[in-house]
């Protein structure tokens, strides 16, 4: 017998987009980042190397691409949980994990050049 999926509560956009996100386990904060394989209004799903456990609170930072000619660049910073883990058979860095967002911030950036320097502070304090 098969059992029913659940819908989904928002149409989901792929969207291949760099993400920064971090959680505390056991006291220890920690931060990866990946990529967005695709995203909609209540989440997102992230391809990337290390992932947070299932069920763990997460904040993340998600880096929209900048269409040619169009200024400011932009990223959404959200809180939410980690819903699952998917671990990719044979595809080394292709595992991935669903985020269930709340608390989300649309923040807009006039200075280009403001967006990568915190992209780099945050890098080098890894």
């Amino acid at each position: 017998m098969e059992t029913p999926r659940r819908a989904r509560r928002a149409i989901r956009f792929p969207l291949e987009a760099p993400i920064e996100f971090w959680w505390t386990d056991t006291g220890v904060e920690k931060r990866s980042e990946g990529r967005t394989h695709d995203i909609s209004e209540t989440g997102a799903f992230v391809l990337a190397r290390t992932c947070p456990p299932s069920g763990i609170q997460i904040g993340f930072k998600v880096f929209l691409p900048v269409l040619p000619g169009a200024e400011p660049k932009a990223r959404v910073e959200a809180l939410g949980q980690v819903l699952r883990v998917e671990q990719a058979s044979g595809h080394e860095g292709r595992d991935g994990f669903a985020i269930s967002a709340r608390h989300t911030l649309l923040r807009v950036s006039e200075d280009a050049h403001e967006l990568e320097e915190s992209r780099k502070n945050k890098s080098h304090a890894s």
